[in-house]
Formats: structure tokens, C-alpha cells, sequence
């Protein structure tokens, strides 16, 4: 199934489509970070390494909140972590187009009947999940070897240092998203209807999206109110995009725990949309 998934991804129309703009999309973004990058390198010879080194640290923390975090990430290429944050925040956009009608379509055309002959259902649905996440982690494996050599064309970047954080950058994508796929799949098992299953993709993503962002600017009130970075409210949480920073973190704790978390979510949805299409596929 996983392989189906992939073969019928590739050479779909519509996957064609994607596979262009997405990657017409990435080589504008790989030029807006080595931009950025470029500002950064004018930044470090007005001042000195580590007063540059500070500048970014304090930038990060106000970003996350995290000052272990702040003063690991100071290091990073200004490139690559700005194409992971471009990357991980255009992934449910880009699983909601490739997945809206996974499992729709198959309700509606009642087409799993020609396969339940040699998989059982939940296999059935679980390869075209697995299928997804595969096709969206080879997309996504593309557009960081375009970044990275992008920025290593211009110098911004070693080849270890692509070597390093250009895989553990695509490991932080390839996970997130797959918390994606497993949620898209399970709304696509809701309907019989692909328009249907696509306009309630993206209304989940974005309610998710807009909790995120409310406890978000909740957060930087109280900053500017009390001067006290806060944790973030338990409702953030439920945003996947929300664990880039911590599966980046430097303590092996909280790599584990944003880890099982997003892994949790994968199999919830999981099980919950392949329990649903058994029931509603009759």
C-alpha cells in the first residue's frame, strides 16, 4: 500500500502539480533564507563573534522562551534554521492537498472492496497513511538538499554542518508532518465527499493554527505586563508545529518527550480513522 501510495502520488496530475509549485516554492524560500543569512553575515563584521553570537541568542529566547535552547540554537546557520521553520510551517498545507481525498474517495467510489480480498481494512488505511507521510517526507528531503545547497553555494554553510543539522533539521520535518498525515487521513475517513474532507482539512488545521498563535501573543502580553516569560498553555500543544523547538532542544528529556507526544498523535489518529473507515466503509 505504501508503495501504491507513492506510485500513484508521482505520476498523478495533481501530484505533478504540487511536486512543481513546491518546488518552485522552495527555491524562493532557499534565496529569502540565504538573504537573510547575508544580512546576519553584514550583522557579525559590524560586530564581534560573540557579540553576534549574543545577538541571536537573545533573539531565539524572545522567540521560545528558552534560554538553553536560545544558547544552543546561536550557532546554527541563519539559513538553515529559517527553511526549517518555512518548511515545518507549509507542511499541513501541503498534506492537506496531497491527502484531503485518501480515504474519501475510496468511501465514495467504494473501491476498498477490490483490496479487502488480501489486506484487512485498518492495514488497508494505515499503508495509505504511511504512504502519505512517505511521499511528503521525500518532498520534504528535496527541498533541504535545494536549501542546503542553496546556502552552500554562497559559503553560508560546511558540508558538516549539512552533514549534522541538515539531516537532524529534515529528521524535526519528517516527524511533524507525520502527525499531519495521520490527522488528514482520519478527517478524509470522516466523508464520503473529497470537497467536503478538503474544506474540513483546513479548517482544523487553521483552528489549531489560531490556538497556537492566540497562546502565543497571550504569552508576549504577559511578557511585556510582568516582564516573566511563561510556559505555554496546554492548548498550544495540540498544535504539532509547536514541538520544532523542543525536538531541537539540546536535553535529551524533552527530545524524547515532544517525540512520544507526536507519536501519540500519529497512532491515536491513527487508530481512531482506521476504526472509522471499518464502520463507515459497508
Amino acid at each position: 500500500m505504501v508503495a501504491r501510495e507513492l506510485r500513484r502520488s508521482v505520476r498523478s496530475v495533481k501530484g505533478i502539480i504540487i511536486g512543481i509549485l513546491t518546488l518552485l516554492g522552495a527555491f524562493v524560500a532557499s534565496l529569502v533564507c540565504v538573504w537573510l543569512e547575508g544580512n546576519d553575515r553584514d550583522t557579525a563584521k559590524i560586530a564581534s563573534t560573540e557579540a553576534y553570537i549574543e545577538i541571536k541568542k537573545a533573539a531565539i529566547e524572545k522567540a521560545t522562551g528558552d534560554p538553553a535552547f536560545a544558547a544552543y540554537a546561536a550557532s546554527i546557520p541563519t539559513s538553515l534554521l529559517v527553511f526549517l521553520k518555512i518548511t515545518v510551517w507549509l507542511g499541513p498545507l501541503l498534506i492537506a492537498l496531497l491527502g484531503f481525498d485518501l480515504m474519501s474517495s475510496e468511501l465514495q467510489h467504494r473501491s476498498v472492496r477490490f483490496w479487502t480480498v488480501r489486506t484487512r481494512r485498518w492495514s488497508y488505511f494505515t499503508g495509505k497513511m504511511l504512504g502519505l507521510w512517505a511521499i511528503v517526507s521525500l518532498i520534504t528531503l528535496v527541498l533541504n538538499v535545494i536549501a542546503g545547497t542553496v546556502a552552500a553555494s554562497r559559503g553560508y554553510v560546511t558540508v558538516g554542518q549539512l552533514m549534522t543539522w541538515g539531516v537532524r533539521f529534515w529528521l524535526v520535518a519528517v516527524i511533524i508532518s507525520g502527525t499531519w498525515a495521520a490527522i488528514a487521513t482520519f478527517i478524509s475517513s470522516c466523508f464520503r465527499t473529497p470537497i467536503l474532507s478538503l474544506l474540513t482539512t483546513f479548517v482544523a488545521f487553521f483552528v489549531m493554527w489560531m490556538g497556537s498563535l492566540i497562546g502565543f501573543f497571550v504569552r508576549a502580553r504577559d511578557m511585556m505586563e510582568t516582564g516573566v516569560q511563561k510556559d505555554m498553555a496546554w492548548y498550544e500543544y495540540l498544535y504539532p508545529n509547536t514541538y520544532d523547538t523542543l525536538l531541537l532542544s539540546p536535553e535529551t528529556t524533552k527530545v524524547l518527550t515532544a517525540l512520544g507526544v507526536l507519536m501519540g498523535f500519529i497512532i491515536l489518529a491513527n487508530a481512531a480513522g482506521a476504526a472509522l473507515f471499518q464502520r463507515r466503509d459497508i
